[in-house]
Parts: C-alpha cells; sequence; structure tokens
C-alpha cells in the first residue's frame, strides 16, 4: 500500500526530526548520568547503538530523495527500527527500571495516528514484546562510589510490574481508540476530497452546457441556410447521370439533418423539466437505436455487432445523455480505425456491459489514464469534451467506463451500467 506522496514526504521528514531529537536527548541523558549523578553505563556501547540509527536515518532519507516510492510498510519498517534501538538503549540502562522506559510509547503512538489497522497491531504487540523483555532482561543502573544496584527487588518489584501492566494497556488502548479515530478522519478526508472533484466536474459540465446551448443558438442558422442550398443542389442533380456527386450530396444532407437533430436536443433539454427522460425499451433494442442514429453519418464503416449473453434482456431508460456518449465513443473508435469497429452486448442480473473496440494504433498509458479526467484528446485538433462528457454522463446512471489498449492493437472501451431493481 502507498502512501500519498507529500504525505510521505512530510511524515518521514517528521520522523526523521523526531529520531533526531531523541537521539540528542538519549545522549544528554547518558552524559548527565555519567558525569553528574556518577552512574556506571556502557558509553562505548550505547554510542555504537546510536551512531547506527543516524546512520540508518540517513540512507534512508537518501533512499527516499532517490526512489520517491514510500510505502506504509516502509514507514512501519522505519518505526520498528526506532523500538529496536531504544529497546537495546534500555536494556543497557536499567530496562523497566529506567524512568524514560514509557518512550517506547512514542513509535506506537505515531503508528496508530498514520497507519493501518494491521500495522498498529503489530506494532502494539512488538512494543509489548520489547517492554516485557526489559521487565526481566537487563543490566541494572550502578553508581561509581558504591555497588548498590537500581534492580527490580522488594517491594519496587511490584511498582515495576504496575508500569508493565499499564504499558500494555495503554498499547491496546492506542491500537484500538486511537488508530480507530485516525481511520475515520483519513475516510472523512477521502470522502471530502471525492465530494470537490464532483462538484468541480459538475461546474465544468455546467459551463460546458452553457456554451454548446449558446452555439446551438448560433449554429441554428447558417445550418438552415446550408439545408436549403444542399435540397437546391440535389434538385439540380436529379437528372444528371453523375452517381458520385449524387452520393456526395446525400452524405452532406445526412450530415447536416445529424447536427440539426443535435442542436435540437440541446435546445429541448434546457426547456423541459427532465434531460434524461426516455422511454423504458430492452437493452438490445436500445443498442440497435443508437447504431442506426450512428450509421447515418458512418455509412463506410465496417461495424460487427455480438450479443453474448443468453435469455431476456433486460430494460433501461434511453436516455439521452447515454445515447450520445455511446455515440461520441463509436465516432473515436471509427475514426481510428474504420475498417474495422466492434460493439458488444452483455448482461447479467446485476449489470449490462457495453464494449466497443478497435483496430487503431492505441493509445500510451498517460493518455489512457487523463482520459475522461482532463479536457484532452489523442486528436490533433480534438479537445477530448467528447471522452469528458461520456464518462460523466456514465458515472452520473451509476455506471463505470475503463479505457484500455487492445490484447494486440487498437482500444477497448468497457463500459458497465447497474440494473436498477
Amino acid at each position: 500500500m502507498k502512501m500519498i506522496a507529500p504525505a510521505a514526504d512530510e511524515n518521514l521528514k517528521r520522523l526523521l526530526s523526531l529520531r533526531a531529537l531523541s537521539v540528542s536527548g538519549q545522549l544528554i541523558a547518558v552524559f548527565v548520568a555519567v558525569f553528574y549523578l556518577d552512574m556506571l553505563l556502557p558509553v562505548e556501547t550505547l554510542l555504537y547503538i546510536l551512531g547506527a540509527l543516524l546512520a540508518w536515518s540517513v540512507f534512508s532519507l537518501w533512499l527516499f530523495k532517490k526512489s520517491h516510492n514510500y510505502t506504509a510498510d516502509s514507514f512501519f519498517l522505519q518505526l520498528l527500527v526506532d523500538v529496536i534501538s531504544l529497546t537495546a538503549v534500555l536494556y543497557f540502562t536499567g530496562g523497566a527500571t529506567n524512568p524514560f522506559a514509557w518512550f517506547l510509547l512514542v513509535p506506537h503512538s505515531v503508528a496508530s495516528t498514520l497507519l493501518t489497522r494491521h500495522h498498529v497491531w503489530l506494532m502494539a504487540l512488538f512494543t509489548s514484546l520489547a517492554y516485557t523483555l526489559l521487565v526481566f532482561y537487563y543490566q541494572p543502573l550502578q553508581h561509581l562510589d558504591h555497588h548498590m544496584e537500581m534492580g527490580a527487588g522488594g517491594h519496587f518489584k511490584d511498582h515495576v510490574m504496575g508500569m508493565w501492566i499499564g504499558f500494555v494497556l495503554a498499547t491496546i488502548l492506542l491500537a484500538h481508540f486511537v488508530a480507530g479515530m485516525a481511520e475515520s478522519l483519513r475516510k472523512r478526508n477521502e470522502l471530502l476530497l471525492e465530494m470537490k472533484e464532483q462538484i468541480f466536474r459538475d461546474e465544468r459540465i455546467v459551463a460546458l452546457g452553457t456554451l454548446a446551448t449558446g452555439a446551438a443558438h448560433e449554429l441554428g442558422t447558417p445550418l438552415g441556410t446550408m439545408d436549403i442550398v444542399l435540397h437546391e443542389l440535389v434538385l439540380d442533380v436529379k437528372d444528371s447521370s453523375d452517381e458520385a456527386m449524387k452520393s456526395k450530396l446525400a452524405i452532406m444532407q445526412g450530415q447536416i439533418k445529424r447536427c440539426k437533430k443535435v442542436l435540437l436536443g440541446i435546445t429541448e433539454s434546457v426547456t423541459v423539466d427532465q434531460y434524461d427522460s426516455g422511454q423504458l425499451m430492452a437493452v438490445d433494442e436500445y443498442i440497435k437505436v443508437v447504431i442506426s442514429q450512428w450509421r447515418i453519418s458512418h455509412l463506410d464503416v465496417e461495424l460487427h455487432e455480438n450479443v453474448d449473453s443468453l435469455g431476456p434482456a433486460p430494460s433501461l431508460v434511453s436516455d439521452m445523455a447515454l445515447t450520445q456518449a455511446l455515440i461520441n465513443i463509436l465516432d473515436n473508435a471509427a475514426q481510428a480505425s474504420p475498417a474495422y469497429v466492434a460493439i458488444n452486448l452483455a448482461w447479467s442480473n446485476k449489470d449490462i456491459v457495453i464494449e466497443v473496440i478497435d483496430r487503431g494504433p492505441g493509445m500510451s498509458e498517460t493518455q489512457l489514464a487523463k482520459l475522461g479526467s482532463d479536457l484532452m484528446s489523442s486528436k490533433e485538433q480534438g479537445l477530448g469534451i467528447g471522452t469528458y462528457l461520456s464518462e460523466a454522463s456514465i458515472e452520473r446512471m451509476g455506471g463505470t467506463i475503463q479505457w484500455r489498449n487492445g490484447v494486440e492493437r487498437g482500444v477497448c472501451v468497457s463500459i458497465k451500467l447497474p440494473l436498477k431493481i
């Protein structure tokens, strides 16, 4: 599981800062205990432990700057190194009798705040095990001027056992409550981020709708003029033997009719209450209607239709937005591969799956990742508005759309629509 890059960067910096502060505090405590409190400590061994921890910190920082691939498991490993190094220091400085033994809770607190419950409970297990070992195995603190040891003997033994019980209970409470609250905060932040993205997308769609309505109003008159002129040209060549000219004029008339129909749909969508209002029809019949509308301007494209499911076809509402989305996707496939376009239809008791496949040159992984989320296109003069609106329309119906490269070549667009039960 990868952590978000900016969060991983900040968390690592904070952890390394906390570690540097901890090492500095331990060095000060060692020198105070030796030179001021006259304690007998293995200073050389302690310096080796703290030096190794600093070297590990420098290596970790270098590795992160080189790869920028920091995961939750890696962060957990950093905290585990802190537990091991602190346990080693405490072993040579009195174990659980050391007044700073509770510092083992710090890595566990960090894990409870930043990591998943799986990591938190593992950290609780490791810290509890480390503290338990320090209760029974350690080198007692000794003074230089006498041989009295600060060990867990007499009534102080009961005090140390009570500290041990309190430490274990504290790790369990941190793992359960703090980790739960941190997980709830992370989920809330993720939900807020999704809502912000949805609001931003809705605002862009509203802006595009406003522009489309204005364009429909402005284009109505020139399209009407072109329709009249084309009709007169058709009459002029009616008795002519030039079949190629007649075919070209017929194609132009079909294109203009399609444009006028689209503009009429945009205008009606502003004046009616329900843009997605339509009739209930079987999904296979609906796909045939969509293909017939698309065929008007793509008579020369080789389209292969396939239905993979058996049994009665489920019904859906002939949504105008869904129709336009499917036509946009078929248009893109036809432009990439005029010689071959396939549309596959399948359904189950839960959803409907529509796939549009072409045999074009395909797209790069970067382009595929941006399709539908950014106003970009693989075509030189395209803006990507069609794919953007297609994804927005399908997601509004509760469905999903995915673009991926084919096994050999081309692009496969997979649309999944849930059945309303």
